[in-house]
């Protein structure tokens, strides 16, 4: 099918400045560097009308639900409707640094809260998102870091990485999920079934995504400003400005610094505790 060199969504290319293997801490996640057991359901990137050309960012997010599900035990469908549309998919497609970036800085947000919709065409799967539902985005960056990097391809090479987290691979104008291999053939996650197939055939380029859930901490401030809050819960109340919690013998260091917009997805109790100021 993909031999043909027909091009699914698919832009070649990276940046000087994207970081190459070995830039992130390797470590052992999966020691098998199989990840059936943790693939999500198959899911189409055509409607068999128009073709989203969105085959990176489905590969993308498979990573993501895959890792997810490996760091928490349950399994989460995140939107690629919304993810191809906030990193610039165009009808040729889409670069890999592109929508590994867009989950970097925007966020993800759940099938559910961006749904495909039925009988969807370009325009509307395209449609501007409302503000409301990228607002979204960067809550799941308060739980995980996203960072990735290009490695080699070669079949070496994945089976090394493997053991770290699903690849991202590309073949002749597509890009797929890799999640097992051997030196004789690799085993891929496709958004055009069947869902899994295998490939003795080398592959072009690979890039790792690598999610990691972030230790996380009860108090937290917006990085710059005074007031420091106390997480209980799903709400947020305000406990001290820095100077007192600095007189009562608080570490600055152990405050978990947030952007204004993401503290402003935490609710507020309303709550003020002892040794608030403002």
């Amino acid at each position: 099918m993909f031999e043909s060199y027909k091009n699914f969504g698919l832009l070649e290319g990276k940046r000087d400045s994207d970081w190459l293997g070995g830039t992130i801490p390797y470590e052992v996640r999966n020691p098998t560097g199989d990840w059936t057991i943790f693939l999500p359901p198959g899911e189409w990137q055509t409607n068999h009308i128009v073709d989203t050309m969105a085959c990176v960012t489905f590969s993308a997010l498979n990573s993501v639900e895959v890792q997810y599900r490996l760091l928490t035990g349950t399994h989460r469908e995140f939107s690629d409707r919304f993810t191809a549309k906030m990193s610039g998919t165009t009808i040729n497609g889409n670069y890999l640094y592109r929508v590994a970036d867009s989950i970097r800085k925007d966020g993800l947000v759940d099938d559910a809260e961006w749904p495909i919709p039925v009988g969807y065409t370009w325009d509307k799967y395209y449609e501007e998102i409302p503000q409301f539902i990228k607002d979204k985005g960067p809550k799941f960056l308060q739980e995980f870091d996203v960072a990735y990097e290009w490695i080699d391809f070669n079949r070496e090479s994945l089976i090394y990485h493997l053991k770290h987290a699903p690849i991202q691979v590309t073949i002749p104008g597509h890009a797929v999920l890799a999640f097992w291999s051997t030196l004789q053939v690799t085993k891929f996650f496709d958004s055009y079934e069947p869902f899994q197939k295998e490939r003795t055939e080398p592959f072009g380029s690979a890039l790792k995504i690598v999610l990691t859930r972030k230790q996380m901490n009860n108090m937290v401030m917006v990085d710059g400003q005074k007031d420091i809050w106390l997480i209980r819960g799903e709400k947020r109340s305000l406990i001290a400005n820095v100077e007192a919690f600095q007189l009562l013998g608080g570490n600055i260091d152990q405050v978990q610094k947030l952007t204004q917009q993401q503290m402003d997805l935490i609710p507020n109790s309303g709550l003020m505790l002892v040794g608030a100021n403002q």
